[in-house]
């Protein structure tokens, strides 16, 4: 790499970097709200089951397409195009192997779930690997050269991509069919602006290179996703075998529904914070302040909003999506205690493959996952609400043994991570349990006027809240500062 670039222009990219990638997530987010309601209103609960079934499957292979190579990738320090391009092969052929392996199993899953027009959804839904073989690499460098205006472009790009291709097919009424060639649609978009955007273009294989030390990286991720994908998957599984299409698409639709905003809330901050923490990877004390300060900023914006999402779900699901999905709102209630810690719980697996400690990061995954599955197991006797359940149970019990686990050897301590997330977490809490208290008392009111009366309430006190305890203030005050520092010095470097 060249020498760095001077302060102004530092300051100037650091910006405009900040405000598409802000911009470009809520235009994301705007897409995805936009498409599942236009569609759950084109499409039926049976319709998203059937393409959960499809996809609860079709996610074994999926832990393969990548390989762990992209983290790797982005993780090593003294990255070359040799290494680019060894493992631009690599994801490229497994890509191949893998759209012929579940092109194969395709009749099988439709015999597992006793639905045949599985078979053809599977096939369809196949050629999503060979695109994301190609493009996994190029991905790669985008985030890890921290292009955040290109990554935000893909982002929204293959939205559409997807929404219209989904939406054109539906309104055709082609049914769960719209549903996956959108998906596939959506996966060739991004692989195309992947190429477009990434001046990497691949060479002949090279031996002798250091690739091996890459996929030893890769391996422990990938172990860990293999043995995650057992419990993770397994609701869909056990729900679409013993429960039916039609509960597999209620419970997918309130799961996502439910993980639409903290997704777009936590995915720019992770594709930020990642490459920093592994730039700082050898300077624990700026390494723990800046984990530290990431956690403040996405428990002050994710907490609120899971907290707010739960006082507004019932009116707000039947205003969106229809009373044919009302049974969405218990599931999507009992979830939203999930995403409340969530966020801020998941970033462990950045913080242990930041640092390259991929063995403990895969270890996690062996002993949660079956936890998680035996959880899932015996909550689906009581059907999808009992599977939440379950995973509620599961995410709370085991978040301690966690943290104590990730921080181990590290400058940060487990008290660390609830002194950054205590005072978001005590605010929405308290916000929420009084405004429920005070719409008791007062009369039922139409879905619309619901949402307004309960957000003003809930958002007036938070506000109030947030100013009458000055630590409040000089917590989100400090945590910006500290994130738009650590972008600025890892461009310098």
């Amino acid at each position: 790499m060249t020498g760095s670039p001077d302060l102004k222009d530092l300051n100037r990219r650091s910006k405009r970097g900040g405000m598409i990638t802000i911009g470009s997530q809520a235009v994301t987010m705007l897409m995805q709200l936009t498409s599942t309601v236009v569609l759950a209103r084109m499409l039926t609960p049976d319709d998203y089951g059937v393409m959960g079934m499809v996809l609860s499957v079709v996610a074994l292979a999926a832990i393969f397409k990548d390989l762990g190579l992209s983290s790797a990738a982005i993780q090593k320090q003294n990255l070359t195009v040799e290494h680019q391009t060894n493992l631009f092969w690599i994801n490229s052929v497994f890509g191949l192997l893998l759209s012929g392996v579940v092109f194969a199993v395709a009749p099988a899953v439709a015999w597992f779930f006793g639905r045949p027009e599985l078979t053809g959804m599977t096939w369809v839904l196949s050629l999503t690997f060979i695109f994301a073989g190609l493009g996994a690499q190029h991905n790669s460098m985008i985030v890890r050269n921290m292009q955040f205006g290109h990554q935000g472009i893909i982002n929204v790009a293959s939205i559409a991509v997807t929404f219209m291709v989904s939406v054109s097919l539906a309104a055709l009424d082609f049914g769960f069919w719209s549903l996956a060639w959108g998906h596939v649609a959506g996966a060739a978009g991004r692989t195309a602006l992947a190429w477009s955007f990434s001046p990497f273009f691949p060479g002949l294989w090279k031996r002798r290179v250091g690739t091996k030390e890459l996929l030893h990286f890769g391996a422990n991720v990938t172990g860990f996703n293999f043995v995650n994908y057992f419990s993770r998957n397994l609701d869909n599984v056990l729900i679409g075998k013993f429960a039916g299409a039609d509960a597999l698409g209620i419970y997918g639709r309130a799961y996502q529904l439910m993980m639409l905003p903290i997704q777009s809330l936590r995915g720019p901050i992770d594709a930020v914070t990642f490459p920093v923490l592994c730039k700082l990877q050898d300077k624990p004390e700026e390494w723990r302040r800046y984990h530290i300060q990431t956690l403040k900023v996405i428990a002050f914006l994710s907490m609120p909003l899971v907290a707010w999402m739960f006082l507004i779900s019932s009116p707000l699901i039947i205003g969106l999506l229809g009373e044919q999905w009302a049974h969405v709102i218990p599931i999507f209630k009992i979830l939203a205690i999930v995403a409340f810690v969530q966020p801020t719980s998941s970033m462990i697996g950045s913080a242990l493959l930041s640092v390259g400690n991929t063995k403990r990061y895969f270890m996690h995954g062996v002993v949660v996952s079956p936890i998680l599955a035996i959880a899932f197991a015996v909550g689906i006797i009581w059907g999808a609400e009992g599977v939440a359940w379950a995973y509620v149970a599961v995410i709370y019990v085991t978040l301690v043994p966690l943290l104590a686990s990730t921080y181990r050897d590290t400058s940060v301590m487990v008290r660390d991570f609830f002194y950054s997330i205590s005072i978001p977490a005590s605010i929405s809490i308290t916000s929420l349990v009084i405004t429920i208290v005070v719409m008791k008392q007062l009369e039922p009111f139409s879905n619309a006027t619901e949402v307004l009366l309960k957000s003003a309430i809930y958002i007036g006190l938070f506000a109030i809240s947030i100013c009458a305890f000055p630590s409040s203030r000089k917590a989100i005050s400090d945590a910006q500062k500290t994130l738009k520092i650590s972008i600025r010095r890892s461009w310098e470097k």
